[in-house]
């Protein structure tokens, strides 16, 4: 596994077969927290009973260090380390109010073994290993009485594997593989009985029916996104930061999304306030997700920064969301001839008064155009090259609109 750290940017790519666009207008924001008291990239935790369990990661760094979390007072304690071997790269998940642990390596070994943390007693307790290869950061989904496991990074490559682990029977199956390339460090959540695996490397999300033991493609709208968290809560998978496929950040508006499987789409949340960061952390207590860690990036200098900032949010300020999805191709667009074969865009109207912003952004997330100067209704664009482009709209009510354009 290869990660070039160096050479991340703030430029990002951008998928562009989704032809739909979504308004989210929200009043709740992201509200920052005391410091962490370690730094610690690739950490793992969980919220249980009013409080939360973190095993600290870390990259070229071994570490079984675990730390409680007090949200009353916005404190952390440390307590016992994690009885497993020190390592680096781990994977984990919460299911049935415990925690369950491993995978990673050392500096020398792919591990395969799993631990379960039952918070009521404080207790460890090591489960059967898993009999295929050894891994770092693979998919890793504790639900319904199961593990699913699959893809990650090996001494010999990415892995695009799938298995079973039943907690009744204590045993390991091996399923039909992820459909696509072999990845690592994928995004992974559940909605109903179904898991979601997508990104780590791979334009490929895929949502697995454990009943059917069956792989069906999903919207691919985060593409290969790799190297953030996720969590799931009520009937939404969430996605919180991370990078593209090429190592480089995410645009600040994609830091936060979920998927609506009733809808199958994606939709935008209210983004992090300090941009995306490489490899951070979360857990959900009872409503709220707590988000912290990760390798951030300085805009101005280019400097990557340790990041122990530590921000929450309600997530039922979100339930109903104000959001609208409309296709690029309805009778009331936002913008018109879409595809654009001449010079001039045309805003239709009903939208005009509502945009506060528009912009247009490239293939490599750079923005060739930006403009406030919409007193009229059309927008030049002849010095802009042909190509397919995101056009982004900020509204006068702080809720933004995305949609792909096409220059012939």
């Amino acid at each position: 596994m290869a990660i070039n750290l160096l050479a991340k940017s703030r430029y990002f790519l951008l998928l562009f077969s989704v032809f739909s666009f979504l308004s989210i207008g929200y009043a709740q924001q992201w509200e920052q927290l005391n410091d962490v008291p370690f730094y610690r990239h690739h950490s793992n935790g969980f919220g249980h009973e009013g409080k939360a369990y973190v095993i600290l990661g870390g990259y070229d760094q071994l570490s079984n260090e675990m730390y409680e979390y007090e949200p009353t007072t916005d404190t952390w304690t440390q307590m016992a380390n994690f009885p497993g071997a020190e390592r680096q790269l781990a994977i984990g998940d919460d299911w049935n109010g415990k925690y369950y642990y491993g995978f990673g390596g050392s500096n020398t070994e792919y591990f395969t073994d799993i631990w379960e943390f039952d918070p009521e007693t404080m207790t460890f307790t090591e489960l059967p290993s898993c009999p295929c290869e050894g891994r770092m950061h693979p998919a890793f989904i504790a639900h319904n009485d199961k593990i699913f496991m699959g893809s990650g990074s090996t001494g010999n490559g990415d892995l695009r594997d799938w298995w079973e682990y039943d907690m009744i029977t204590q045993e390991w199956t091996q399923k039909e593989p992820i459909p696509g390339a072999r990845r690592h460090h994928p995004f992974f959540f559940t909605i109903g009985d179904d898991v979601y695996v997508g990104g780590g490397h791979i334009f490929n999300w895929n949502r697995y029916n454990p009943e059917t033991e069956t792989w069906s493609e999903i919207d691919n709208l985060p593409a290969g996104r790799v190297a953030g968290t996720q969590f799931n809560h009520g009937d939404y998978g969430y996605i919180l930061a991370g990078d593209n496929y090429l190592h480089v950040s995410i645009p600040d508006f994609e830091t936060f999304m979920r998927y609506n499987a009733s809808t199958r789409e994606w939709e935008y949340l209210p983004e992090l306030p300090f941009g995306s960061r490489w490899a951070p952390s979360s857990f959900v207590i009872d409503d709220t997700v707590y988000f912290f860690g990760g390798l951030a990036f300085d805009q101005l200098t280019g400097e990557e920064l340790d990041d122990s900032s530590m921000w929450k949010f309600d997530l039922l300020s979100l339930d109903p969301p104000t959001s609208t999805s409309e296709n690029t191709e309805s009778n009331n667009p936002m913008v018109y001839p879409n595809p654009l074969n001449a010079a001039v865009l045309n805003i239709d109207p009903e939208w005009q008064n509502e945009i506060r912003q528009l912009s247009l952004i490239n293939a490599v997330g750079q923005t060739v155009y930006s403009t406030n100067d919409l007193s009229g209704s059309k927008v030049n664009l002849a010095l802009v090259n042909k190509g397919i482009y995101v056009l982004r709209a900020e509204l006068k009510d702080d809720s933004v609109k995305t949609m792909k354009l096409v220059i012939e």
